[in-house]
C-alpha cells in the first residue's frame, strides 16, 4: 500500500505549475484512459510538450508494471515478443468479436493495445483480460 501525501507535494515549479506522477499512479490512468491513443493524437496535433509528457506517463506505467527486475529504459517503450503480438483480427477470432468491435474497444481504451504505423497490436495478456472483465 502507498502512502498517499497532500496533494501539495506533488506540485513542484517555479516557472509555473508541474505535477510529480509517480509511477503507480501513470499505470492506473493507463489502464483507465487510452494514454496510447492521446500520445498519437498529441503528436499529429504538433504539440511536442504534449507528446512527451504523455510518453513519460506511458512509460513510466510500463515500467511499474514490468515484471520484471529490469525496469522498462527511459528512452524506448516497452518490447513485446513479436509472438505476443495479435492483430485486430487475430484478436476478434479470440474474442468472438469483428475486427472492426476489437478496433472500437482499443480506440475506447476497453481493451489494451498500441497502435503502431495506424495498426493495432494487442497482446495475449490484454485478450484475456478483456475475456475476463466481459
Amino acid at each position: 500500500m502507498v502512502t498517499a501525501k497532500a496533494p501539495d507535494a506533488y506540485l513542484h515549479g517555479d516557472e509555473g505549475p508541474v505535477v510529480i506522477v509517480p509511477a503507480h499512479v501513470a499505470s492506473y490512468l493507463r489502464r483507465r484512459i487510452p494514454l496510447d491513443r492521446l500520445r498519437g493524437d498529441a503528436r499529429d496535433m504538433r504539440d511536442p510538450e504534449a507528446y512527451y509528457v504523455l510518453n513519460a506517463l506511458y512509460r513510466a506505467a510500463l515500467t511499474y508494471e514490468s515484471p520484471t527486475d529490469n525496469p522498462v529504459p527511459a528512452t524506448q517503450p516497452a518490447p513485446v515478443p513479436q509472438e505476443r503480438l495479435l492483430s485486430s483480427s487475430q484478436a476478434g477470432a479470440l474474442l468472438h468479436l469483428t475486427a472492426r468491435g476489437v478496433r472500437d474497444a482499443c480506440e475506447k481504451g476497453r481493451l489494451e493495445a498500441q497502435q503502431v504505423d495506424g495498426r493495432w497490436q494487442i497482446t495475449k495478456a490484454a485478450v484475456r483480460r478483456y475475456r475476463d472483465a466481459s
